[in-house]
């Protein structure tokens, strides 16, 4: 969606910073003042001059002070800075169709406040301005202690910091992350991504390939090409990997999570409503288990952490086994049309726990 770019000269943002405009602070208004309109109200707080930014660039900013009904779910400063975005003339450099698809995502031609999300609703659906679909997911309590009220609102697997700020003509929430929708499936997305070349070759040859073009959903832990060279794997000696010497469901297959559409945040809104931040279930065409586990932690608004092991039910003793660690936020929840796919930074399984025996 997005390119990385570096980041410059913090100068060019000081003419910006020091406007004679009024910076609303991000509060919900009383009922009895005088709203603004979404537009204006993007490009008077500071905090989220990177979005007004990127909507005036793309000619979205005039239109967001209309009759609407909008909802906005606008990536503050900080989420912009994630991707490499760190003043306003980073967005010039950027494809202006391509950057104004990925705004109207971050935009909902409807009001939506707090009190009509479904409470405890995981990945309930609303079409955007593009005419996509974004996930929101509302863990608002927790059914097993009464009265324990949470409200934490997950978009995409981004985290609304501010909710239900009130406008003139819709409502505004704050999110941590830019999210990030790629048209297409999870196999064309992965094959758009030169990092993972040698990930996509190994499931060519394992006959793991074919199926990430169907209907899905899929969930992929992508290990890139640095993850599988640490673990003696290129694509010079890949043929050495093949399903003869390999049970390649396990060394390459387990990293697809079949008939699941999992966001990151998905999980800390699991251990909210149901008491469990994680997810176990046996490898496609294997005995070995996986066990997938996330928690994001809301107060300090940090990247959502992740960890991927697996099991050998013949040896529990051993219990979890490889865990992979990862926090690279600005690499995960990349969603397509059939499925997401995020960054593993390592093999969980390696080579010679899949040799066949």
């Amino acid at each position: 969606m997005l390119k990385y770019i570096r980041a410059c000269m913090w100068i060019a943002l000081l003419p910006v910073m020091f406007t004679g405009c009024k910076h609303d602070e991000l509060t919900v208004p009383d009922t009895r003042e005088s709203y603004r309109h979404a537009g204006d109200f993007v490009k008077n707080n500071y905090d989220l001059q990177l979005f007004n930014a990127a909507l005036e660039y793309t000619g979205l900013a005039a239109g967001l002070n209309g009759e609407g009904p909008f909802t906005l779910l606008v990536p503050n400063n900080n989420a912009f800075n994630e991707l490499g975005i760190t003043r306003v003339s980073d967005f010039q450099r950027l494809n202006k169709d391509s950057l104004k698809q990925a705004m109207q995502y971050h935009i909902l031609n409807r009001r939506l406040p707090v009190n009509e999300i479904p409470s405890n609703g995981v990945d309930v659906r609303y079409l955007n301005l593009a005419g996509k679909e974004v996930y929101l997911t509302f863990a608002s309590f927790d059914p097993k202690v009464p009265g324990s009220q949470v409200n934490s609102l997950f978009v995409n697997g981004s985290f609304a910091v501010k909710k239900n700020v009130v406008l003139a003509n819709g409502i505004l929430y704050v999110m941590d992350k830019v999210m990030k929708y790629t048209p297409g499936t999870v196999q064309q997305f992965l094959a758009a991504q030169p990092e993972y070349s040698v990930y996509v070759a190994a499931l060519k040859q394992s006959r793991l390939w074919e199926q990430l073009s169907g209907a899905g959903p899929f969930t992929v832990f992508a290990p890139d090409n640095a993850a599988l060279e640490r673990q003696g794997i290129t694509m010079e000696n890949l043929t050495a990997y093949n399903p003869d010497k390999y049970i390649t469901a396990r060394l390459f297959g387990m990293y697809i999570l079949s008939g699941k559409n999992l966001f990151l945040t998905d999980f800390q809104a699991l251990s909210v409503i149901y008491g469990t931040p994680s997810l176990s279930a046996t490898i496609a065409n294997d005995n070995f288990r996986y066990l997938l586990k996330a928690i994001k932690n809301t107060y300090q608004v940090s990247p959502t952490e992740y960890w991927l092991s697996y099991s050998d039910p013949e040896n529990p003793a051993l219990g979890n086994q490889g865990t992979v660690y990862g926090n690279t936020s600005r690499k995960n929840d990349n969603l397509t049309d059939n499925g997401i796919v995020h960054y593993l930074p390592d093999l969980v399984i390696k080579p010679k726990a899949a040799l066949k025996k």
